[in-house]
């Protein structure tokens, strides 16, 4: 094909993609057009533009991939960081940089570009939360409080943030800001079950046993065949010197959850030969 024909058909293409960029046809034609005619690189330059210009247009992503994926020079991991910076606050954007931390999992570097990004944009969730993630599963309790509160300036209303905090707090000891925490949970979602739980723990580890009880039992009314609070309300009982309640809790997960139930009562065997 002539030059001038092949660059009249690569424009026309771009200027139909520009216009409405979530045009299948056009970007297979476009690619098409480049990759018999050698302009492989043009190509892979424009999907990197409109990425840039359009980061949720999802054929640029892909056509980009599928253009890139023999090219070993292209450094995929540092383009999608490079959008995510020039679009910190597209949920497109941060979906797919997770995927590609999630192949390398080096949460260290991840920590360091959303500390970038809030250093920048103090009011972007979507790097808080990722800072939040990231310090729970590594056991940062402090870092994750300071994070919470930040997230919380933002979206106020996040039972999950709120649970968090709480969790933080009582890691740390600090049981009356973690009780408090919880109940900012629950009081924006009464059916939190996790919260409940995480609430009857602090009581628990309090030596609050009542307390317990009942948070506990909050929880197992929300659902009867989840494990933890079972577990949890059978020990308190136990903790708080009813034997024969912790026994009856045991009966009556038995038919629900044979191993949790099978499990309990070797654990207050244990406890019983411990204070015999």
């Amino acid at each position: 094909m002539h030059p001038r024909l092949v660059n009249w058909f690569i424009q026309r293409y771009q200027n139909t993609i520009q216009t409405d960029p979530d045009q299948q046809k056009p970007w297979a034609k476009l690619w098409a057009v480049c990759i018999k005619e050698g302009k492989q690189p043009d190509f892979v330059a424009f999907c990197q533009g409109m990425i840039r210009i359009h980061p949720a247009c999802r054929h640029a992503w892909e056509f980009l991939r599928l253009a890139t994926q023999d090219d070993e020079s292209f450094d995929h991991f540092a383009f999608v960081k490079q959008a995510t910076r020039l679009n910190p606050y597209d949920e497109n954007a941060w979906e797919h940089l997770d995927a590609e931390y999630q192949h390398r999992e080096d949460d260290a570097d991840l920590v360091a570009f959303c500390k970038g990004v809030v250093a920048m944009h103090e009011d972007n969730l979507f790097a808080w939360l990722r800072l939040s993630a990231i310090y729970k599963k590594c056991g940062k309790y402090s870092d994750l409080a300071t994070v919470c509160t930040e997230i919380l300036k933002c979206k106020p209303d996040d039972v999950q943030t709120w649970c968090n905090l709480g969790d933080s707090h009582a890691t740390r000891g600090k049981y009356d800001d973690a009780v408090a925490a919880y109940e900012e949970a629950l009081k924006r979602k009464p059916n939190f079950l996790v919260g409940w739980n995480n609430l009857g723990n602090v009581y628990h580890l309090q030596g609050k046993y009542e307390d317990a009880v009942r948070a506990y039992e909050k929880a197992i009314a929300l659902n009867r065949d989840d494990a933890a609070p079972w577990v949890w309300l059978c020990l308190a009982y136990f903790d708080m010197g009813d034997q024969q309640k912790a026994q009856e809790a045991v009966q009556k997960v038995e038919k629900r959850l044979p191993l949790v139930a099978s499990m309990l009562a070797e654990k207050l065997a244990e406890k019983s030969a411990a204070l015999a």
